[in-house]
């Protein structure tokens, strides 16, 4: 099992300042770290007994993908009041290099098989987009649903991970020079996942980063 970095919790934050130090030095070689267990058990149940009963509607991102997204206000709020405090986004900026962090926005979606879900190669650049993230809220464990990473002139595959732990997140760099996507689930179970971006004040924090890559 890997060991636990930072945790939210409903008290605070659980910080391994060890294990950050590491996280820092393995996003600058591979520009992805997973955070284990990210949420606290009890915080990713009531977030999972709320998605049991969410209602889902079809979200298309045009030549990118398709997917359900759901915007119960409870979970939603919740996730963007955790993401959104000052004591963590000081500790992504730490892990990632990229300083003035100024807000995190995203959605909850879920990916599911049979109903053509898909996520194609893209960037996610904008003017502010800095770090992705990709958190698991699956109840249940997928198959396929894979995040992978790649540089986009090579097309040399950096990453292609499984994030299955229950509260386990991935945080990724954004660069014009780096493509992702999820790759097709496959099965019954779904893929459920709260994903989204750390802004920046003032854009182009990795615009211009060189890297080297690690296949992973």
């Amino acid at each position: 099992m890997e060991p636990i970095a930072i945790q939210i919790q409903r008290k605070g934050l659980a910080l391994d300042q060890a294990q950050i130090g590491k996280l820092g030095a393995e996003f600058r070689d591979a520009h992805w770290v997973r955070l284990p267990q990210l949420l606290e058990p009890s915080i990713l149940e009531f977030l999972q007994a709320r998605l049991d009963s969410s209602q889902w509607e079809t979200m298309s991102h045009g030549k990118i993908g398709e997917e359900y997204i759901t915007n119960d206000l409870p979970t939603t709020s919740l996730l963007h009041f955790v993401m959104n405090r000052p004591k963590f986004r000081a500790i992504i900026e730490e892990i990632t290099g990229c300083k003035g962090l100024q807000w995190f926005r995203g959605r909850v979606y879920r990916m599911i098989a049979e109903a053509g879900h898909h996520d194609n190669w893209h960037t996610d650049e904008d003017d502010s987009n800095e770090v992705g993230v990709s958190l698991n809220l699956s109840r249940n464990l997928f198959r396929g649903g894979l995040f992978m990473l790649r540089e986009g002139d090579s097309k040399r595959v950096l990453a292609s991970v499984a994030n299955t732990g229950a509260g386990d997140a991935l945080i990724f760099r954004i660069s014009p020079k780096l493509n992702h996507r999820i790759s097709d689930l496959e099965g019954n179970e779904p893929k459920t996942a709260f994903a989204g971006w750390f802004k920046s004040s003032a854009p182009g924090c990795f615009k211009d980063t060189e890297h080297s890559g690690a296949n992973q």
